[in-house]
């Protein structure tokens, strides 16, 4: 596991990009004074992590322990557990050895214990001690930490250097932006190819300030901000009727492929005197670039789609925080520079999405972890000299769509979530083109004598033939249905009646329904022989539209659809 160090030493810190924040303001400047041991004022940055330390000022009852100025006699059991077994070499920490105080632990192997102390037990030099889990708003009592990822500024450092990710000399090339997807290779099935075009930068930011006698962070701030082209290109070497689904991220080289679905970076912050190095972890969970196209294209084409720009989206959460109030945070400036229209003979339908998934940990595994999920993409109908009414029609239209999920937890603990959806931005917008598909030749046959529904409805299995103005496209996911239910005597029996109808009752040209259809009452012993539909209106997943059904006889919509009990 590769570990980035950031240094303490002023003489080191003037070879490399970290600097010192100590310009405070008179105010803070006295601050400092009062409480020198105990705020920390640091600020740097190493190979695409950033951190901030603001007036970070540590709880005065806390005592740092180490083979400086201690002797550890506990296993590594016996910590993870909180039982502590030492021998104290510094007289200066024996009258803080009291329950309610704070120890933090540093060992030989870095590893870091922070805990409260329950029972004490003593014997001359030697200590015997209880501890329970404490809160990271123990630690600090205010101030801020800021921590920024650039995603691959990281990636690139973690493949170029073998030790250090930070030298005195200051080798480090922080102009130099490792951009992952120029590494993902094309897609290619059947008679279809995509060339990505993909550039995707992006950075996770969180900021996490506390409060007095607060036992957990008061401030949180976290949100992602990417920076994206996304260019995709489509070409069909003959005719297809099919949809394509497909992680393009599994295309990506194999060596860096592990580096994109799981990197964890060992950080440590500078503490100061009092705290060392505190340790952090980022990892990257997950990066992946999944797509789904659907085409009925009729012969050889292309066709070429383009956006850039930057987005946030996030979120910032106060308790009790003056002058500030909980808000989300979302910027959008997305745009399209084109559509190519090319050659395209047929409609494709596409979703290229990105799914990035960040954590950060401070200290242990249990202190305070903060997480989050973004996806985001561009999903697009395009259709070109594909209508059968209209040879030289085009038209498409594209949006981009983000959603998110943030939280953070301590001790093991989902301490706050948010998920956040924000409304499709459209990207493009161009030509027009009417999506309808037509129903025909209906057929029906009552499927049981028993009522499915009441004791005056029974079901029907009704057979429509289907055609869309798109050569050879057929019915790829969910249908509904909507329709109104009359009597004999024209009284509305049912209204607005919605069916579901799943890709499984489908074939190449036909599908089944079946339908609970209600009928009057006339008397308790006797029920109405015919019941009507109309108003019909049939709707699949992509938005073509039928609003009633054709008679193959007349070629005129049926002005009802008759049903015989």
């Amino acid at each position: 596991m590769k570990k980035v160090l950031f240094f303490l030493g002023a003489t080191i810190l003037s070879f490399s990009s970290c600097t010192n924040d100590f310009n405070d303001s008179p105010h803070e400047a006295a601050a400092n004074h009062v409480a020198k041991d105990r705020l920390i004022n640091r600020s740097g940055s190493a190979d695409g992590v950033t951190y901030n330390l603001h007036n970070l000022t540590v709880n005065p009852n806390l005592i740092k322990i180490s083979s400086e100025n201690s002797i550890i006699m506990s296993s590594t059991a016996d910590l993870e557990n909180g039982k502590l077994k030492m021998k104290v070499a510094s007289p200066e920490i024996t009258q803080k050895i009291v329950p309610g105080n704070l120890i933090y632990l540093t060992t030989d192997d870095s590893k870091v214990y922070f805990r409260k102390i329950e029972k004490v037990n003593q014997d001359s030099d030697f200590y015997s001690i209880e501890t329970t889990d404490s809160y990271i708003g123990d630690l600090f009592t205010s101030g801020s930490i800021e921590l920024k990822l650039d995603i691959q500024q990281n990636e690139q450092a973690l493949q170029s250097k073998k030790s250090s990710l930070l030298t005195a000399k200051g080798s480090y090339n922080n102009t130099f932006t490792y951009d992952i997807f120029n590494f993902i290779k094309d897609y290619k099935s059947d008679y279809f190819a995509l060339s990505p075009n993909t550039s995707v930068k992006s950075t996770f930011n969180v900021k996490i300030g506390f409060g007095a006698s607060k036992m957990l962070p008061n401030e949180m701030e976290v949100y992602y901000q990417i920076d994206s082209n996304i260019n995709p290109f489509f070409t069909f070497n003959g005719a297809v009727n099919k949809k394509y689904s497909y992680n393009l991220i599994d295309n990506a080289p194999a060596n860096l492929l592990d580096l994109l679905k799981k990197v964890e970076i060992d950080v440590t912050l500078p503490g100061g005197d009092l705290l060392g190095e505190i340790p952090a972890k980022i990892s990257i969970d997950e990066i992946s670039f999944p797509m789904e196209v659907e085409a009925n294209v009729s012969k050889a084409s292309h066709f070429a789609i383009n956006s850039s720009g930057t987005f946030k989206i996030g979120f910032a959460n106060y308790v009790n925080v003056p002058g500030k109030t909980s808000h989300f945070i979302y910027e959008n400036t997305i745009t399209t520079a084109k559509v190519t229209e090319s050659d395209l003979v047929g409609e494709v339908i596409s979703n290229m999405k990105i799914s990035i998934k960040p954590k950060i940990k401070l200290l242990d595994n249990s202190i305070l972890d903060v997480k989050g999920k973004i996806v985001f993409g561009i999903n697009s109908f395009t259709i070109g000299n594909g209508s059968m009414t209209n040879s030289s029609a085009f038209a498409s239209k594209g949006n981009f769509y983000s959603q998110a999920t943030f939280g953070f937890g301590a001790l093991g603990i989902t301490l706050y979530t948010t998920d956040l959806f924000k409304e499709n931005k459209e990207l493009w917008n161009v030509g027009n083109f009417n999506k309808t598909m037509t129903f025909s030749n209906f057929r029906n046959s009552k499927t049981s004598a028993l009522p499915c529904s009441g004791l005056y409805s029974y079901s029907y299995d009704v057979t429509l033939d289907y055609k869309y103005p798109i050569s050879g496209k057929i019915l790829s996911g969910d249908l509904e249905v909507k329709y109104d239910v009359y009597s004999d005597s024209g009284t509305i029996l049912e209204a607005g009646k919605t069916v579901k109808i799943s890709p499984k009752d489908i074939t190449a040209n036909s599908l089944k329904i079946n339908l609970c259809i209600p009928f009057r009452k006339i008397n308790i012993l006797s029920v109405a022989k015919t019941s009507y539909i109309k108003n019909i209106s049939i709707t699949d997943t992509n938005g073509y539209l039928a609003n009633g059904i054709i008679n193959p006889a007349t070629n005129n919509l049926y002005p009802q659809l008759v049903f015989t009990r």
